[in-house]
């Protein structure tokens, strides 16, 4: 019998978002006869390759001014009154107008995820064994859980990360149905400790042993990154609030008599203010280079052609960063904030675990310490950083051990 698992994205392979799953479809699709990606671009061309096994489709998730209208017929769903319940007596909060809109129009788009899957499960001609994944704890999630609350006996899943795990990420400090999809999936996997203990503790559900951690990971690149007396600090981010980009360029600007070069790969709505405020601030011998959106392909082939010296993130928030893994697949240190799950990834044997809450002059002199290293103690960071790629985010390791989790639910 054959085995087909049906894969939830929000852009991929479409657009630039989710990268990390160009590692991960490999493994994906040799591990199943067939892999549908059912993907909630509908507008932006292909930019992926896939294996020849794996074909997509677009779905429609967004509401129209009339569905969110017809959502308000939701207060009859059992399911409505359970989270009202859940959101006042286990959350100990007040239902907003932005909870409950949140709550209504996620019903809504759960319902059409349900509506698909219904539609497949019909169809199934073959009788091939089926798998339904979520890449996100999100809306898709929910209407796998509705599916699997009417067919049990099917396997469906989820993965969580950042957004999708921490009340405090989004800005209603909520999450909608955590115990619903806790309970009717039939597993949900965090990526990294941190997430699946902050699920266990905040969102207050029973089925605990319903969420497991499966991390994960880049392909090996197997090279250090040059001793040369030029400094290169890299980081890699959409250029968006959360990320805090500014605060690299107000960091490098405390830095005096030292010559850096800063490559920043990604965009945003803050790109144009950033290159404003890195001219105006820079001292000379800092120069900063913004590559903007690039391919992942791009990405690693930079990083083999210039090596270097220094990655850092300084994000708000995150689960774990697959940016991160990568710059350790090449043996680069890390400076990343002390948020989501950098802790299980970032230490001080292979970079630099810094607070939350850093200001630019500590940010800054967390850099210069690194430049001042000798040359012995930073080949030592580099090593760590690769050896901790090996042993904890290696995209053959990892992956290969998921899609057997997945088969042997």
């Amino acid at each position: 019998m054959r085995n087909k698992l049906i894969l939830f994205t929000a852009d991929f392979p479409f657009g630039s978002g989710e990268t990390f799953l160009e590692s991960e479809i490999g493994f994906l699709a040799a591990g199943f006869d067939d892999v549908i990606i059912f993907t909630q671009n509908i507008r932006d061309k292909q930019t992926r390759i896939l294996p020849v096994n794996c074909s997509v489709r677009r779905i429609d998730l967004s509401t129209s001014k009339l569905e969110k209208i017809r959502s308000l017929f939701n207060v009859f769903q059992p399911l409505f009154w359970q989270e009202r319940s859940k959101i006042k007596k286990s959350y100990k909060r007040n239902l907003t107008k932005g909870i409950l809109s949140t709550m209504l129009i996620s019903i809504s788009r759960a319902r059409k995820v349900k509506k698909y899957c219904q539609q497949l499960f019909s169809n199934n001609k073959t009788h091939a064994t089926l798998y339904y994944y979520s890449y996100w704890s999100d809306d898709v999630a929910i209407g796998l859980a509705m599916f699997r609350e009417m067919n049990p006996g099917i396997t469906a899943i989820s993965r969580m990360h950042g957004w999708d795990v921490y009340f405090e990420a989004s800005a209603l400090n909520y999450l909608p149905y955590r115990h619903f999809i806790t309970n009717n999936l039939s597993a949900i996997f965090a990526i990294s400790e941190k997430g699946k203990a902050y699920a266990a503790r905040n969102w207050k559900i029973e089925n605990i042993d319903k969420i497991r951690v499966a991390r994960l990971g880049v392909p090996e690149q197997k090279q250090y990154p040059s001793q040369s007396n030029k400094f290169i600090l890299v980081s890699c981010s959409n250029v968006i609030p959360l990320k805090r980009v500014e605060l690299i360029v107000n960091a490098l600007a405390e830095i005096k008599n030292t010559n850096i070069s800063w490559v920043h790969f990604g965009d945003g709505p803050q790109l144009d203010t950033i290159k404003a405020l890195a001219k105006e601030l820079l001292p000379d011998l800092i120069k900063a280079d913004f590559k903007g959106r690039v391919t992942n392909q791009e990405i690693v082939h930079w990083y083999a052609e210039n090596n270097p010296s220094l990655f850092i993130n300084v994000s708000t928030t995150e689960g774990i960063p697959v940016s991160i893994m990568e710059a350790m697949s090449f043996g680069i240190p890390v400076i990343a904030t002390n948020v989501g799950g950098n802790s299980e990834i970032v230490n001080s044997d292979n970079g630099y675990l810094v607070e939350a809450n850093i200001v630019p002059s500590e940010l800054a002199d967390t850099i210069q310490s690194f430049i001042e290293l000798p040359k012995e103690k930073k080949e030592l960071k580099q090593q760590v950083s690769f050896e901790t790629w090996k042993n904890n985010y290696n995209a053959a390791d990892n992956f290969s051990r998921f899609v057997k989790t997945i088969q042997d639910l």
